[in-house]
Formats: structure tokens, C-alpha cells, sequence
């Protein structure tokens, strides 16, 4: 007598079972396979030419580094207020716009501005309303930041530190309704 009978239920289970196994094994290994082939590539040579090379080299492929120009249109000068033509002294000519559209949003322009109402508790302050948390900077004292300029002057050096990132007007794109 056999020890070990299977009914045919039980056979019929047992094949569905390896059956999903092995697919899942092979949907494992198509992953795999498809992942290299993103990062890589086939490049079948000539096998002889003048000398012996490799019959095929398997080569990183490389991301395609396009150029981008970028159009700069001139402000004209005449028509911008004094902290306008300020701030365009110290951003330049490539970033003027941005950095007036950015101001603009953030205060409308005004040495005066505040926001106390950021959710972490802290405080938002003139032109380019620095944030509380620059306050320990070289020149971005509550007291030095009360002035238009030395508003400008610390945002500036923040600016040169990490970009437009420090700004919400910019973040959020907000900025953009302010570009003339």
C-alpha cells in the first residue's frame, strides 16, 4: 500500500501552485532583466577589421545634455522705482525680473512688511521678507532688515547661499503674476 496517495484535487492543486511559482519567478526575472537593459546596452562590433576587437561591448548608456539659451529681455530703467533699481544692481541683468517679481509677491515692495503668521512660529520680515531664521547672518539682524536695502543686501547673500528656494513667491511660482 503507498504511503503517500494524492488525489487528483490534490495534484491539480499542486500543479496550479508551481505553475504561480514559476511565473512568479519569471515576472522576478523579467524585472531584472528590463532594469539592466535601462542602464545599458548591446553594441555588436566588426569582429576584425585591421586587429582583433571584442565581438560585443556592454556600455553605460550616457543622458543626452542638451544646451538651453535663454532669453533676456533689457528692463527698462527708467521705469523702475528706487528699491527696484536697487535690488536689479545686485541680482544683475539675468536675474532682475525674477528677483523684482519675487519681492513684489512676497511684500509688494514694502520695507515695512511682517508676516507673523507662519505656522512654525517664526517671523517674516521687510522687501524680500527674510525669514526670523537668517536673523543670526552677518547683516540680517531684525534691526538691519528694517531697511529696504539692507533687506535687499541679506536676501542677496541668502540667494547666493541656496538659490530661490528660501522664498515661497518663488516655490510656489507665485512669482510669475509679478513678471513684467
Amino acid at each position: 500500500m503507498n504511503k503517500y496517495a494524492f488525489g487528483t484535487k490534490t495534484k491539480i492543486l499542486a500543479g496550479m501552485g508551481a505553475v504561480i511559482v514559476f511565473l512568479g519567478l519569471l515576472n522576478g526575472l523579467w524585472h531584472v532583466v528590463s532594469a539592466w537593459y535601462d542602464t545599458h546596452t548591446i553594441k555588436f562590433n566588426q569582429v576584425v577589421i585591421v586587429s582583433f576587437n571584442k565581438p560585443f561591448e556592454v556600455i553605460e548608456r550616457k543622458p543626452e545634455i542638451k544646451e538651453v539659451v535663454r532669453v533676456i529681455e533689457s528692463v527698462d530703467i527708467n521705469k523702475l522705482t528706487d528699491i527696484e533699481k536697487y535690488i536689479c544692481e545686485k541680482w544683475g541683468v539675468y536675474e532682475c525680473q525674477v528677483a523684482v517679481a519675487v519681492a513684489r509677491t512676497e511684500s509688494g515692495l514694502k520695507e515695512q512688511a511682517f508676516n507673523t503668521f507662519n505656522k512654525n512660529g517664526t517671523l517674516d520680515v521687510g522687501v524680500f521678507q527674510v525669514n526670523s531664521v537668517h536673523f543670526n547672518q552677518p547683516g540680517c539682524s531684525l534691526k538691519e532688515l528694517v531697511d529696504a536695502k539692507k533687506n535687499v543686501d541679506c536676501a542677496y547673500e541668502i540667494y547666493k547661499k541656496s538659490g530661490w528656494g528660501a522664498w515661497s513667491a518663488y516655490n510656489s511660482g507665485a512669482f510669475k503674476g509679478a513678471l513684467k
